[in-house]
């Protein structure tokens, strides 16, 4: 596929639309992702939306493992990363400019395996952030092909204890993001179903992988995706991220870190699954997410939106307004 080279810069499309990022990390030195994708930190990620310029209103912080607590009960030790991001919030308050309310949700880690004991770690993150923290996120995505770091057991979500999990965290009244696979996607369907009262959050398109044994079988792919986000889209508690077209499951090899698309060829490239899930939930229910610094490697921050905004050209103000930072304002329940 042609692509541009690294040196690549583009001037954003409608500079004063006002956007939400629902869905970045931060990471410093001594945490995996720094070796894999670089440093993110804070001043990191507003220095790459200032370049970008592109306007934010508001963006929402998703759990990777960074800032730990290093002592304390070690089921509590998550809790830091609240910390740093509350803490985070309250420096990079909003003030003119591109840069609006750095991490103004907040998704945290619990490990809902613990059972009705995960309640207590509900509790921590609320209080270490009343009024920021969201939710938390599970890693679900089981597949032989990819996320095998994360040691993800199948039929996760389907533990009793995982169960029971949840219960603690429909009674917190906080939504679930969820990274998922779309391999095993009828777990989640029956989660969903189990579960009407906690709003979750499919990350990523729901994972279509374009790797491993899935490695030329696009179209394939996307009528088994297709098939199962369809029966996920009954479920009025799922809604779903527009987000991780350049990490590595979705096979499209822009993060080989030698070239990268412009927002034209990555607008055609990742079109066909854009259009299938908004179509299938609705902009209501859909939010466009950078996904960064995961993303990063494959295109800039600014190519990235400059891409979505072409895709919510096509649709009406209102549903544009959703896909571009609505969706993501309601359902994370933002105060911008």
């Amino acid at each position: 596929m042609p692509a541009t080279d690294l040196s690549h810069f583009e001037e954003p499309i409608s500079p004063d639309l006002s956007l939400v990022d629902p869905h970045h990390h931060f990471w410093g030195d001594g945490h995996p992702g720094a070796k894999a994708f670089g440093q993110f930190l804070p001043q990191d990620f507003t220095d790459d939306i200032a370049r970008s310029g592109h306007r934010f209103a508001a963006t929402v912080y998703v759990d990777c493992g960074w800032a730990f607590r290093d002592k304390g009960p070690e089921h509590l030790r998550c809790v830091g990363e609240t910390d740093f991001v509350e803490a985070t919030a309250k420096r990079f308050s909003p003030s003119e400019g591109p840069v609006g309310r750095i991490g103004a949700g907040i998704v945290g880690r619990a490990d809902l395996m613990l059972g009705d004991d995960v309640a207590s770690v509900l509790e921590a993150h609320l209080e270490a952030s009343p009024a920021r923290f969201r939710g938390i996120r599970e890693l679900l995505a089981y597949d032989p092909d990819i996320y095998q770091a994360l040691n993800i057991p199948q039929h996760k979500s389907r533990a009793p204890r995982f169960r029971a999990g949840m219960r603690q965290l429909e009674r917190s009244g906080l939504s679930l993001d969820v990274l998922c696979a779309h391999t095993m996607l009828t777990d989640i369907v029956d989660l969903a179903r189990d579960f009407p009262g906690v709003p979750i959050i499919l990350n990523h398109l729901a994972g279509p992988i374009g790797v491993g044994r899935f490695r030329g079988m696009r179209v394939q792919v996307f009528a088994d995706w297709r098939a199962a986000i369809t029966e996920l889209a009954a479920c009025p508690n799922v809604s779903i991220k527009l987000s991780g077209v350049g990490a590595d499951l979705m096979g499209f090899g822009w993060n080989n870190g030698q070239t990268r698309p412009n927002s034209e060829i990555l607008a055609t490239a990742i079109q066909p699954y854009i259009m299938a899930a908004i179509d299938i939930f609705s902009p209501a229910r859909c939010m466009f997410a950078s996904n960064f610094p995961v993303d990063g490697r494959s295109f800039s921050y600014g190519t990235l939106w400059n891409a979505f905004k072409h895709l919510a050209a096509r649709y009406s103000a209102d549903e544009r307004d959703n896909l571009l930072r609505g969706t993501a304002t309601r359902i994370y329940r933002l105060a911008v």
